[in-house]
């Protein structure tokens, strides 16, 4: 028996038996360690456009690795 989400009952139809909370938490760790890896293809991915964010982070990435990676991760987790 599981709880539904949205409104806290035990019957709701809507909602699949945990296999979605699963699967987000699967790609929350993918993002993170796209962000980690490649940092500006996180970005993209999680904007889906090309954005200032994501100019912002290509230009910490070139500048440094590591500030790039810092930008995609805290990004990625928000």
């Amino acid at each position: 028996m599981c709880i539904c989400v949205k409104c806290g009952c035990f019957s709701c139809k809507n909602e699949s038996s945990g296999n979605g909370a699963e699967k987000k938490e699967d790609a929350d760790f993918l993002d993170v360690m796209l962000a980690i890896f490649l940092p500006p293809v996180a970005i993209y991915k999680k904007q889906k456009r090309c954005t200032a964010k994501l100019w912002v982070n290509i230009f910490l990435t070139v500048s440094g690795y590591v500030p790039g990676s810092i930008h995609a991760a805290i990004f990625v987790t928000n």
